[in-house]
């Protein structure tokens, strides 16, 4: 095995089964092509709020407990974990170490997190957020470094 330049380099490696890696990468390689950046934001976003239906939450109240079930979720499938903040005018969604860049390749840094904002924004909705509320990336967040998406939960 060649040595990583740098611990995103290894999860990029690794956070993504070899068997899937390349399928995916063609995968969101077509749908990046195929639909633009908005239309698989669209897709995505859909897939997210689909895939929180299959796996929902318990009845929850109180942040910590939602963001301790929101954690289950995501280690159960080795999709890193996240942070909620209630900011006083908005509810901050931090997602670190998710595996759409390894999936879908660099290219899909656009579009696939939106996958989390469906995801989160159905998750929310179902604990009692209601439907006026939008999960909305925060643009300029994700970076390699730290592997991080952030996201607010707003009207």
């Amino acid at each position: 095995m060649k040595r990583p330049t740098s611990d995103h380099e290894y999860h990029q490696q690794h956070q993504c089964s070899r068997q899937w890696r390349p399928f995916l990468l063609s995968l969101g390689q077509e749908l990046g092509d195929r639909l633009g950046p908005d239309g698989a934001r669209a897709l995505m976003r859909r897939l997210g709020s689909a895939m929180s239906r299959e796996r929902p939450l318990p009845a929850l109240e109180l942040l910590p407990d939602l963001e301790a079930a929101m954690n289950l979720v995501w280690s159960d499938m080795d999709w890193g974990w996240v942070e909620l903040n209630d900011t006083g005018d908005a509810l901050r969604i931090v997602h670190r170490c998710a595996p759409l860049e390894a999936a879908f390749g660099a290219t899909a840094r656009s579009w696939a997190p939106a996958l989390l904002e469906g995801a989160y924004e159905q998750w929310l909705r179902a604990a009692g957020a209601g439907d006026r509320l939008r999960v909305r990336q925060v643009p300029n967040t994700a970076t390699p470094a730290d592997n991080a998406l952030v996201f607010v939960l707003t009207s």
